[in-house]
């Protein structure tokens, strides 16, 4: 049994069956390799073995992606937890110097015959089903070796979705238990990936697609853009930025935020970018701006100050805010005359379904709960 290593999906599919095989399709020009080198690592993280057949790069390209991801993988290669397959000197009639090497990797059974050599692996990688299309102009011989691994071991097949026949596409994607798509989605300014399981052989599932991006270094995360952290003036908001990123940047004159907050957030496989919002009434104009595109809203409040609750509702609207995710921060918890959470969502009167956290963002206090809150909510 093997996970992805990608929130959201794991919670959603399960644990992958031993003996299956899953295609990780990706669109044109999205290179499915960082996604099948995360797997690969998530796998080996937890004590599995995994043999690394590649076909469409040398061996040394596949330990050059996983190390600007952030993967060290030469400790599982030194305890042969990984081999890495050169399947592709082959191709080019080049010499290699791996210590696995397919002499042949146009005839499949040269690949099977290299891999029965060595030792069992738990997890076969095949990076790329395209690649061998493109040598071969058939996949049917690599399906049925495909098929016949499947056997003795998982395995994850990494494809990038050309203009190929339709007939082919369906060939390809029939073989497999499970189809992991990964397609680039437009937005108004900007395009996103995301990941779409098309196919989950094991377990029936409503369709989802789940927000990605490869970061160098950091490895696949969920991903979302755009977090907006909003409230009244002098609420803290710039100290909760600064709080819940593992990076921070903010424009401050004579001790206030005349400017926009931005913080990176790294937690639990999630990542995003933060934004905070000035609180002075003279930046409502470009409120709504700021808030466009979105994906959820921190609302920080000073607990001290209920007086400045009907700003906070105000922000809110004027963010359009309202039918996003919500988490309130009560901030300013430390303070003698702090209001408890219970007080302060009678009096903000918000959904019930909006979370509120006590929090004292300068000592990071209650953030770890917040991001829970809000992380559960985005997955939702």
């Amino acid at each position: 049994m093997m996970k992805t290593g990608i929130r959201i999906l794991d919670d959603k599919i399960g644990e992958i069956p031993d003996n299956v095989a899953v295609l990780l399709s990706t669109s044109p020009g999205i290179d499915p390799a960082p996604f099948g080198i995360n797997i690969m690592d998530a796998a080996l993280k937890n004590n599995l073995k995994c043999v690394y057949v590649v076909n469409n790069k040398p061996a040394s390209a596949v330990r050059r992606e996983a190390e600007t991801m952030g993967l060290d993988i030469s400790r599982y290669e030194k305890n042969n937890s990984l081999r890495i397959v050169d399947a592709f000197s082959g191709y080019m009639g080049i010499h290699s110097d791996e210590k696995y090497v397919v002499e042949n990797p146009f005839n499949t059974k040269n690949i099977l015959d290299e891999i029965e050599k060595i030792e069992k692996g738990d997890i076969l990688f095949v990076d790329s089903v395209s690649s061998y299309i493109d040598m071969k102009e058939s996949p049917k011989e690599l399906l049925q070796m495909i098929n016949k691994l499947k056997e003795k071991m998982t395995v994850v097949a990494l494809f990038s979705a050309w203009e190929y026949e339709q007939k082919i596409m369906k060939e390809i994607k029939d073989s497999f238990d499970a189809v992991l798509t990964v397609k680039p989605v437009e937005e108004v300014t900007i395009v996103r990936q995301f990941l779409f399981p098309e196919k989950i052989g094991w377990k029936k599932i409503e369709k989802f697609a789940v927000p990605v991006k490869v970061l160098k270094p950091g490895g696949v995360k969920v991903y979302f853009p755009k977090i907006l952290v909003t409230g009244p003036y002098n609420a803290g908001k710039s100290s909760m930025v600064k709080a819940l990123s593992t990076s921070a940047v903010s424009v401050d004159r004579m001790g206030t935020t005349v400017a926009l907050d931005h913080g990176y957030m790294d937690y639990k496989g999630f990542a995003a970018d933060l934004y905070g919002t000035p609180g002075q009434e003279d930046f409502d104009p470009i409120l709504q701006y700021l808030a466009d595109e979105a994906v959820a809203v921190i609302l920080v409040v000073d607990s001290t100050k209920p007086e400045t609750f009907i700003r906070a509702k105000e922000m809110l609207s004027k963010t359009k805010a309202y039918g996003l995710p919500i988490v309130v921060a009560a901030n300013k918890q430390d303070m003698s005359n702090a209001l408890n959470v219970d007080a302060i969502k009678k009096k903000l009167a918000l959904p019930g379904d909006v979370s509120v956290c006590p929090t004292v963002a300068i000592e990071k206090k209650g953030v770890e709960k917040l991001l829970d809150e809000l992380t559960e909510k985005l997955m939702g």
